[in-house]
């Protein structure tokens, strides 16, 4: 919450309007990000759903004039029933905030309602707070895929969590 002011947030489908702001996001969460180009081609593709969280602050909100900005995004691809979650980012100086749950509701739903079986993905083994998210919401931890990551070196931990 911004003093003095609001916050707003909404979660819609990614455009080509958010790609510029959306690839900045994965150079700021990713040792190797994404380039715009296979963000667009993630528009254009019929197997995934991407979504940004778009926040709007300030005192104006009432009056539409309010600043949005990419507060996070998320990509889900859906492939003979079973979801993978591909990316899921919050920008660092917006975490903490309870973001990474908005769009994680999104995704579990979405794959519900497109009546996938099962959703997958892999993170850092370092990275425990993305696990420990991914655990809350009942994901388990299934393998380990040696010397997956690189910009550093780092183990895959692969989860998964059955929808049916």
């Amino acid at each position: 919450m911004e003093a003095g002011g609001q916050t707003k947030l909404l979660v819609r489908p990614m455009t080509e309007r958010d790609l510029p702001e959306t690839a900045s996001l994965e150079r700021l969460s990713f040792s190797v990000p994404w380039s715009e180009t296979l963000l667009s081609e993630c528009l254009d593709s019929r197997l995934d759903l991407v979504w940004v969280l778009e926040e709007e602050r300030g005192s104006e909100l009432q009056k539409g004039e309010g600043r949005k900005k990419i507060a996070g995004y998320c990509n889900l691809r859906i492939i003979a029933g079973e979801a993978e979650l591909m990316r899921i980012a919050v920008h660092p100086d917006l975490r903490g905030r309870g973001y990474a749950r908005i769009l994680m509701d999104t995704l579990v739903r979405s794959a519900r309602e497109q009546g996938a079986s099962v959703i997958t993905l892999e993170v850092r083994n370092s990275n425990q707070a993305a696990r420990n998210l991914y655990k809350s919401y009942g994901f388990v931890e299934e393998a380990v895929r040696k010397s997956y990551y690189t910009e550093p070196i780092e183990d895959a931990v692969i989860m998964g969590l059955r929808l049916s």
